[in-house]
């Protein structure tokens, strides 16, 4: 399907510009996806959790570490969206080195001491969760995270009762992201078909997991990782194939609250 939406710069419909970067969307639009909406499926980091800054960061060191050195925006252009297969398949490839046993305990043992310290949620989020609520519309966390990260997440953030166990990680799945086999996992083990879904997503991987997974997207950019580029994010997403595009869940939250 063709995409034709364009990052915007004028306020629309009593939605306005949020913080300056030209990313507007009508409630009208957005509404629209909404009309056959049952589930949306939500991405955790960058999307519920400003953990971005921090996992990004956090991995740059753990490279290093590994002698697979790259840059923190080489680290986001790469990992972004996918699962700790892709670091470690970059640190085999760059080394000769297997550490996929050594991997994720010194990885893990760095990011959880840091989301202790500084991990927060997404402004709005749940504002967001309980207009879906109201609406009567399911939800679940559709994650390239691991089920023992997402279970820090949500202890951290306090986010865990609202999904209680419709938590899906890429673990769940053989292929994660940009393959849409989590997407279709989670929305089939709910009991619902791709055309009920919405699913929200920060990553160029989670949008095209989606719309691969025949699902509508809607992508967002509010997140701390975006912060100095949100315009650009913005047009990868849509370029990936995004219905839409928003950088506040205020404005999702206005535009489909009951």
């Amino acid at each position: 399907m063709a995409n034709e939406n364009k990052v915007r710069g004028n306020n629309v419909q009593g939605l306005s510009d949020d913080d300056g970067t030209g990313i507007v969307t009508s409630a009208s639009e957005i509404q629209g996806l909404f009309d056959a909406c049952r589930v949306v499926l939500f991405d955790c980091d960058g999307v519920l959790v400003n953990s971005e800054p921090i996992s990004l960061a956090t991995l740059v060191d753990v490279l290093e570490h590994f002698n697979a050195p790259l840059s923190l925006r080489d680290v986001s252009d790469r990992f972004t969206g996918r699962s700790s297969s892709a670091p470690i398949e970059y640190i085999k490839t760059h080394t000769g080195r297997d550490v996929s046993a050594e991997f994720k305990p010194y990885y893990y043992k760095m990011l959880f001491d840091r989301y202790d310290r500084d991990l927060s949620k997404i402004d709005g989020i749940e504002t967001v969760l309980t207009v879906l609520q109201a609406r009567d519309i399911a939800f679940c966390i559709s994650s390239s995270s691991s089920v023992e990260r997402l279970e820090k997440t949500m202890q951290v953030t306090g986010l865990g009762p609202w999904f209680d166990e419709r938590v899906y990680s890429a673990d769940f799945v053989k292929n994660g992201k940009p393959a849409p086999d989590l997407f279709l996992h989670a929305a089939h083990t709910m009991g619902y078909a791709p055309g009920d879904a919405i699913v929200i997503e920060d990553s160029v991987a989670g949008v095209t997991a989606a719309r691969a997974a025949g699902m509508k997207c809607i992508g967002f950019v509010g997140g701390g990782h975006y912060a100095d580029d949100r315009e650009g994010a913005s047009q990868r997403l849509y370029a990936a194939g995004a219905d839409i595009v928003i950088s506040d869940m205020s404005t999702l939250a206005q535009a489909i609250a009951v």
